[in-house]
C-alpha cells in the first residue's frame, strides 16, 4: 500500500486535468517541444500514447497540438478529463491498471 484515503481524496491530490493524446506516428523528438507548453507536467509516453497533467486541460490542448504538429507528429485523438482512479494508480504505481493487468496475464 502506497497511499490511503477515499477515492475522491486521492483524486484531489492530482491537481489539474488528465490529458491523453493518441498519436498516429512516433514522437520523433517532439518531447522537447512539449517541455515548452505552459502548465503541462508529468508527461509520460508509452508507444503512441502520451499522458500528461495540465493545470487547465482545455487551454493546454491547442499548445500541445501545435507542439506536436511542429515536429511532424500526427494526432489521432485527444481526451481531457478530471483525474480518475487510473490516474491515481499511475501516479503511485508508475503504470496504468491496463498495464498491470497485462503484466499479470503474462506472468500467469
Amino acid at each position: 500500500m502506497v497511499a490511503t484515503g477515499s477515492p475522491d481524496e486521492l483524486k484531489r491530490e492530482l491537481r489539474g486535468d488528465a490529458l491523453h493524446v493518441e498519436l498516429e506516428n512516433d514522437l520523433n523528438g517532439a518531447r522537447a517541444g512539449l517541455d515548452r507548453v505552459a502548465g503541462l507536467s508529468e508527461v509520460t509516453i508509452d508507444g503512441r500514447s502520451l499522458r500528461a497533467r495540465a493545470d487547465d486541460g482545455a487551454r493546454a490542448v491547442p499548445a500541445v497540438l501545435a507542439a506536436l504538429d511542429s515536429h511532424g507528429v500526427a494526432v489521432a485523438s485527444v481526451t481531457v478529463a478530471r483525474p480518475s482512479l487510473d490516474d491515481v494508480y499511475l501516479r503511485y504505481a508508475g503504470r496504468t491498471f491496463g498495464e498491470a493487468d497485462k503484466d499479470t496475464a503474462v506472468a500467469a
